[in-house]
């Protein structure tokens, strides 16, 4: 009865986001995410859902894209107006986009609702959308067995995310590439402790 109470909890997109404003989750994203970005530019942000962290990066060129068009119509309309926002669905796999032009991509949070199998493939296209020495951000929550609490691995089994993943599943996965950085952004601990973050930097050559 629990875990059907909380997988309802988790997968209702409102209350979902709700909750993550209370225990400061959305807040703590907006705040780390900028903070490795070292230059301004043109940013892709790949994966943005409904631009709940645009806000972040209003100082950018920015380009949102998903492959939910429904989430991408209520991103153009929260950010409506904004003249350097823009947002598009596609499937970046099916769809070349933009090769060459950006400075940035953000990769955030979306890893583990994707396949061991896909992920290789979308880091590669995304790769060629950088101009040379542009510089791929990737971020994803991760599972750290014996220091996860109960609450913490309840969220995360329950998760849309199918696909989660600890820190050393995610350095096999990255091995081929030339790992520019590497660090962990402990998550806040209000009234939950969600999951630490993974932050990985990849630069085109």
């Amino acid at each position: 009865m629990l875990k059907r109470s909380a997988k309802w909890f988790i997968n209702v997109p409102m209350i979902w986001n709700t909750f993550q404003n209370v225990v400061g989750a959305n807040q703590w994203k907006n705040s780390i995410y900028p903070s490795v970005f070292k230059s301004r530019g043109k940013l892709l942000d790949f994966g943005c859902s409904m631009g709940n962290n645009t806000e972040a990066f209003l100082h950018f060129e920015y380009y949102g894209v998903d492959v939910d068009s429904v989430a991408i119509e209520a991103a153009k309309k929260k950010w409506e107006g904004a003249p350097n926002i823009s947002f598009e669905s596609l499937d970046i796999l099916k769809q070349p986009y933009k090769n060459n032009y950006f400075d940035h991509v953000l990769f955030a949070c979306t890893g583990h609702h994707l396949t061991d199998e896909e992920i290789p493939k979308i880091l590669n296209a995304l790769l060629l959308t950088l101009r040379t020495g542009g510089q791929l951000h990737f971020f994803d929550v991760i599972k750290q067995p014996g220091k996860d609490r109960f609450l913490t691995r309840l969220i995360m089994n329950n998760d849309q995310g199918k696909h989660m993943r600890t820190e050393k599943q995610y350095d096999t996965m990255f091995a081929p590439y030339s790992v520019v950085e590497k660090r962990i952004f402990p998550s806040p601990d209000h009234i939950i402790k969600l999951q630490d973050m993974l932050y990985i930097k990849l630069t085109r050559q």
